[in-house]
């Protein structure tokens, strides 16, 4: 993501992980590696406890005059270089009206444990046909935990990376850690 943000000033960044302990361990990375306040938003659900924060992390969020989590206005949210949130909460974006491409890339890390329709979330609410996505992780670790014998039935234990790796394309290929950059119209392995 670093690389990406120094090789093109206009990069705009949502990075997602399945989970917040995830979601942090980018965002404190990143921070660690120079992104400052003003170039990264840590957002995070309204019912998140604050306790449950990072301490580095706690001036890269909003918080509102009730002390839950928000985010900020429009006009900031825009100016950040990366948003970092779960999947789920990548939903954030699109609910309060940031368009559909604004983000140049969409990296989902840890996407061997995200179910497909998690993945998604971010994906087709914010990606257009401009928009890079990038999925890292190692479906031979833990999958997708799922609690719904209905999810199971229906197939959702197989993580999107992992249906991925199923296709021809990909499955003469010997990794233990995989990493998927493509647009919606070209496939790509890095």
């Amino acid at each position: 993501m670093l690389q990406l943000l120094k090789a093109n000033p206009q990069a705009r960044i949502l990075a997602c992980a399945p989970s917040n302990s995830a979601a942090d361990l980018i965002a404190s990375r990143l921070k660690k590696w120079g992104l400052g306040p003003d170039q990264l938003f840590r957002f995070y659900a309204p019912s998140r406890a604050h306790n449950q924060v990072p301490t580095d992390l706690r001036d890269n969020v909003t918080v509102n005059s009730n002390g839950h989590f928000t985010v900020p206005h429009m006009v900031r949210l825009r100016r950040f270089r990366v948003i970092v949130s779960t999947c789920v909460s990548s939903s954030f974006a699109f609910n309060i009206g940031l368009p559909r491409g604004h983000f140049t890339h969409i990296f989902i890390d840890e996407a061997g444990q995200a179910t497909e329709p998690e993945a998604f979330i971010a994906i087709k609410t914010m990606a257009d046909s401009k928009t890079n996505i990038v999925l890292s992780g190692d479906p031979h670790q833990l999958g997708p935990v799922l609690r719904s014998p209905v999810a199971r039935t229906l197939g959702l234990e197989l993580s999107y990376l992992e249906r991925l790796m199923k296709m021809e394309q990909y499955d003469d290929q010997d990794s233990e850690t995989w990493v998927f950059f493509f647009s919606f119209s070209t496939p790509l392995t890095l």
